[in-house]
C-alpha cells in the first residue's frame, strides 16, 4: 500500500496542476464587461451625489456599500461558476440588430420567443433591458419594506444591495458596445474581424483616465421618471446610435494612444450611466409608497 500511495502522489499533483492551468485559461476568457470596476464605482458614487434630501438618509450615507455591490453582477460571470455565468452573461447586453428597428418586446419571455422565431441563440441575443426593469422593481419592493419597517436594518441592507446591482446594469446600458452584435470588433474583408479589442479599450477608459464621481455628477440631479420602460428603451436606442462613433474614435487611437480625442465622448456616456442610476433609485423610492397601487 505505501508503494501504491507513493505512485499516486505524482498523478494527483499532475491532475491538480492541469486543473489550475485550465482554470487560468477559463479566467483569461472572462466575458467583456462595461466599464472596469473603477468606472462602475465612479458612476455609482456620482449617482449618490445627485440624490435629493428626501431620499432616506441611510441610503445617502451608503456610498461605500453601493459601490461594492455595483460590481457584483460581473462577478457572477466567473468561469468558476459556469451555470451562473451562462444565465447571467446575457443580462449585460442586447443586440438591437436582431429587432430590425422595431420596438423591443415588452417582456423578457416575449424577447426570448422572438429570438427563437428567428433561430437566434437565446443566450446570445441579450436581455439587458429586462434585467434593468426587473432590477428596478426589486428595488422598489425593497424600499416598500423600508417604509413599512423603518427600524429594520435588514430591510435597509436589502435595498442597498438591490440598488447596487441595479447601478451596474445602468452603466452597461450607457455603453454603446453593449447594444450591438459588433461588441468587440466588426466585419472586415474576407471574413476578418477588424478593431478586435475595442471593447476592453473603451471599458477601461474611465478608470485609466481618472474619471471621478465629482466629474460625473457635476450639474446633474436625480429626477422622477413616469415610465421606467420608456426610459430604458429610449436610453438603449440612443446608446446604439453611438456604435459607429466608438469605432471611429478607436481607429483614431482615442481610447488608448491619444485619450484626449475620446474624453468628451466617454465622459458623456459615463455621466449618462450615473444619471440613469440616480433617476431609477429616486423613482423607485417615490413609487414604493405602500399606498400606491403600482410601482410602475
Amino acid at each position: 500500500m505505501p508503494r501504491l500511495a507513493s505512485l499516486r502522489r505524482p498523478l494527483v499533483f499532475a491532475i491538480l496542476a492541469l486543473s489550475l492551468a485550465a482554470t487560468g485559461i477559463l479566467l483569461a476568457q472572462r466575458p467583456a464587461r462595461a466599464w472596469w470596476s473603477g468606472g462602475h464605482k465612479a458612476c455609482t458614487a456620482a449617482a449618490v451625489k445627485m440624490l435629493p434630501d428626501d431620499m432616506p438618509e441611510f441610503f445617502r450615507n451608503a456610498t461605500d456599500e453601493l459601490c461594492e455591490m455595483c460590481v457584483e453582477p460581473d462577478e457572477w460571470k466567473s468561469a468558476t461558476a459556469p451555470r451562473l455565468k451562462a444565465s447571467e452573461a446575457p443580462e449585460h447586453f442586447i443586440d438591437l440588430e436582431h429587432f430590425e428597428g422595431k420596438p423591443l418586446p415588452r417582456h423578457r419571455f416575449d424577447a426570448l420567443k422572438h429570438y427563437a422565431s428567428k433561430n437566434i441563440d437565446m443566450a446570445k441575443g441579450g436581455t439587458l433591458p429586462y434585467a434593468l426593469e426587473e432590477g428596478y422593481e426589486r428595488l422598489a419592493l425593497a424600499f416598500r419594506q423600508v417604509r413599512i419597517y423603518p427600524e429594520s436594518a435588514g430591510a435597509k441592507h436589502r435595498a442597498i444591495v438591490y440598488a447596487g446591482w441595479l447601478a451596474h446594469y445602468c452603466g452597461d446600458l450607457a455603453m454603446p458596445l453593449h447594444s450591438t452584435v459588433n461588441y468587440d470588433g466588426k466585419p472586415g474583408a474576407n471574413g476578418t474581424v477588424i478593431q478586435k479589442g475595442i471593447h476592453a479599450r473603451l471599458d477601461s477608459y474611465p478608470e485609466k483616465n481618472g474619471f471621478t464621481p465629482e466629474m460625473l455628477a457635476e450639474k446633474q440631479k436625480a429626477g422622477r421618471r413616469r415610465s421606467i420602460w420608456i426610459l430604458i428603451e429610449e436610453t438603449i436606442n440612443e446608446s446604439h446610435t453611438h456604435v459607429e462613433k466608438c469605432y471611429e474614435l478607436d481607429e483614431a487611437g482615442g481610447f488608448d494612444k491619444e485619450p484626449e480625442k475620446a474624453k468628451e465622448f466617454v465622459l458623456a456616456r459615463a455621466r449618462l450611466g450615473a444619471k440613469l442610476t440616480a433617476d431609477l433609485w429616486y423613482t423607485a423610492w417615490e413609487k414604493s409608497d405602500p399606498g400606491k397601487a403600482t410601482i410602475k
